[in-house]
């Protein structure tokens, strides 16, 4: 391979690319079980009490085969009323969160949201979460606790269900987990949590209580191991296949590479403030945090909307030194190997650019960037008057900050031993990334410059067998 044709790889995709790519799947559901006597009770009443009028049914992916029948059921159920329902068959940034933006463009006055759920507060529009109903067997379930009985005793042991397995949820569960695991104390959780604030969103210091998911190890399982500390790992239960399983989700690697990511979020010189949210109450408070403790540090920031990211949306532009992605708790973290630049979270970027956040070392990570605002349990106040002058990058060893003069004034710049950075005195709208300081702006079409081009007959009949040949 050339290097140009390297060159051009790096930018494009194969031609395979879009049949081989990932679909937001899990695992397989039926029909019955996403659309049971218990939904459509639920969905039913929940219109007619409100009086709704124009429904949209947000699916994820796998749901999509289901998605007409689950329609077509729900207007038969609600055929003396005059409601329209529509079918949300794609989402803006992830299946997990309300789409309010696709819910405008058919004047939605409700959404019906199935499936995994983020459950970040909407800001526009009431929804209904419709999670499926799997079947698990509880006493195969108690049997594979048996064997954590030792390690569970006189210790707090916390339960959590997925949204597949919250239809078990209640005190009979609670006391048989009770009975077989003989704990100090059982807490039974659901998660995402639904209502009331649960103990995976309160301040923990309890670093000995034991932790169970029963649910498959999927990105709601990362959330919550991330941010609900457990004794030294956590266990998990798949009631799909009666695995059970233990993983320590805070790895020494996982460590070091999200603090490096943080290095290289203080070292950047421009950060581009991706938003991955329209919908999740908050948003817009998060980009302003960001771009004030931005400012108080000398970078530049540039905010951007691209939907759902990738390596090839993110490679136009090459000006940005480090993304922050703005999203809801479940499409916040990313593992950025395959991109050009690193993309750090929105907590990361608090630790990277807020002087309080020096020298803590907090024993969760904070996904819900909610509470990282004033009145969230994570809050630090930001003053830009205690931010060091003069402070080495542990990635470069350069010096990062406001100019050391007596540096500048020593002697030749190229002999300094530390390169410096200056510290923007005022802040303006001129980023640094307009499209006339490009190298490349791409092909000039020179509209109006060039005749036109005279019509000739052009090939017809199939690829194989053009009518000419």
């Amino acid at each position: 391979m050339t290097s140009s044709e390297t060159s051009a790889s790096a930018f494009s995709s194969s031609d395979t690319a879009a049949l081989e790519r990932q679909t937001e799947v899990e695992q397989p559901v039926t029909l019955e079980q996403i659309w049971n006597e218990n939904h459509r009770r639920s969905s039913v009443d929940w219109i007619r009490k409100s009086g709704y009028k124009r429904v949209c049914l947000q699916f994820p992916d796998d749901y999509l085969p289901h998605s007409n029948a689950i329609s077509v059921g729900l207007k038969e159920l609600l055929a003396p009323e005059d409601v329209k329902v529509f079918i949300l068959a794609d989402t803006t940034y992830g299946s997990c969160c309300v789409d309010e933006i696709a819910a405008a463009h058919v004047d939605a006055d409700s959404v019906i949201h199935f499936g995994n759920a983020c459950r970040s507060r909407a800001s526009r529009l009431p929804v209904l979460y419709l999670y499926p109903e799997l079947p698990l067997d509880v006493n195969v379930l108690l049997g594979k606790l048996q064997g954590l009985r030792a390690e569970s005793k006189d210790r707090e042991v916390c339960v959590y269900l997925d949204i597949g397995y919250q239809h078990v949820y209640g005190e009979q569960l609670k006391k048989q987990l009770s009975e077989v695991l003989e704990p100090k104390e059982v807490l039974l959780e659901l998660f995402p949590p639904i209502g009331a604030e649960s103990t995976t969103t309160k301040e923990t210091t309890n670093l000995e209580r034991i932790c169970i998911f029963i649910g498959a190890d999927n990105q709601r399982f990362a959330n919550l191991s991330l941010t609900a500390p457990a004794a030294v790992q956590w266990h998990i239960y798949d009631g799909s296949s009666d695995s059970f399983s233990s993983k320590n989700p805070l790895t020494a690697q996982f460590i070091r590479r999200r603090y490096f990511h943080i290095e290289k979020c203080k070292d950047a010189q421009t950060l581009g403030l991706i938003v991955a949210t329209l919908s999740a109450e908050g948003y817009l408070d998060v980009v302003t945090r960001l771009q004030t403790m931005a400012k108080g540090r000398g970078i530049k920031t540039q905010l951007i909307s691209v939907g759902r990211i990738n390596p090839a949306k993110l490679a136009n532009f090459l000006e940005i030194d480090c993304f922050v992605l703005i999203g809801c708790p479940f499409n916040n973290m990313y593992d950025s190997k395959e991109y050009y630049k690193p993309i750090v979270s929105v907590f990361e970027a608090e630790m990277a650019l807020n002087p309080a956040w020096h020298m803590r070392y907090p024993a969760a990570y904070v996904t819900d960037f909610k509470q990282l605002l004033p009145e969230g349990r994570s809050f630090l106040p930001f003053d830009a008057a205690d931010i060091p002058e003069n402070d080495v990058s542990l990635v470069s060893g350069r010096l990062r900050g406001a100019v050391n003069d007596s540096l500048e004034t020593a002697g030749d710049p190229a002999s300094l031993a530390l390169a410096t950075q200056a510290k923007m005195a005022l802040m303006t709208t001129d980023t640094g990334l307009s499209f006339e300081d490009r190298t490349w702006q791409g092909l000039d079409p020179a509209l109006g410059q060039t005749e036109p081009a005279k019509l000739q007959q052009g090939l017809s009949g199939i690829p194989i067998n053009y009518s000419h040949q």
